[in-house]
């Protein structure tokens, strides 16, 4: 009987307990946030990235040190005002095609006719491919003939694009017939390439810096109308945007230096 008794006068604090938890109100998100966030203001960008990042960083302390960061991501349209993220990438992208381009033209060591297809031939007409102003042939694997009969005034001008399209190659000349001797591709020239690749590389990432930079910059313009914490948000989508154009520039670069050195 003690024992029962004992037990009836723990039930009132348990049953507290157990509805006080029951009770507990959830969280409530602030009627100024409620109200921003149902008129798609841009400081939703900071309540709900900072909520993101908050979480995001509590799960990674949780797994330990090491993870890869939470990473940010901002709707273009809320911030269109303060900046288009969209003509930032499109210009992040531009360096990136620009950088490809340039191998392209710079680090071919193959001895197909079409290794010359890529090559500018300025003259005073503008600027052509060598392939749309002569006919390009392999006439055995150490020699190129580049026929000029179409446009045989526009020989002295394909000779000079040759000569310096980064390639090695000493053109020769007889009338409208440019002969390009293909000279064995030696280790040391091969180093040279991809040490050039290196070089087009880091030119590459100052002009994607110039580009993050000028973003910063402009975004940093919308302080007297924006939060200071939505100007760091997009500050920092800038920087992970520059980041993962480094990251595919190195990728590139790494391939090319693969097949370049074998």
């Amino acid at each position: 009987m003690a024992m029962a008794l004992r037990c009836l006068y723990q039930l009132p604090p348990l049953l507290h307990n157990s509805l006080s938890g029951l009770a507990r109100p959830p969280l409530q998100v602030p009627l100024r946030c409620t109200a921003l966030m149902l008129n798609g203001c841009r400081q939703c960008v900071v309540h709900q990235t900072m909520l993101t990042r908050q979480l995001a960083t509590k799960k990674a302390k949780a797994k330990g040190k090491g993870q890869t960061q939470a990473r940010v991501s901002i709707n273009a349209a809320l911030v269109e005002d303060i900046i288009s993220l969209g003509e930032v990438n499109g210009e992040m992208l531009a360096v990136m095609e620009a950088l490809k381009e340039e191998f392209g033209k710079n680090l071919n060591i193959r001895t197909s006719p079409g290794a010359l297809d890529h090559i500018t031939v300025t003259t005073k007409d503008g600027k052509f491919p060598l392939n749309q102003l002569g006919q390009i042939s392999l006439k055995s694997p150490q020699l190129i003939i580049v026929n000029m009969a179409s446009f045989p005034e526009s020989t002295a001008a394909a000779i000079k694009a040759i000569r310096e399209s980064g390639m090695n190659l000493n053109p020769e000349v007889d009338g409208i017939i440019i002969r390009v001797p293909v000279p064995k591709v030696t280790r040391e020239h091969r180093e040279s390439l991809a040490k050039l690749a290196k070089q087009l590389t880091n030119k590459a990432k100052d002009s994607l810096r110039k580009v993050r930079s000028n973003a910063v910059n402009q975004a940093k313009k919308a302080k007297s109308t924006v939060s200071e914490d939505t100007i760091k948000l997009v500050e920092k989508q800038i920087q992970q945007m520059t980041d993962d154009m480094v990251a595919e520039m190195d990728k590139l670069l790494a391939g090319k230096t693969k097949e370049l050195l074998g």
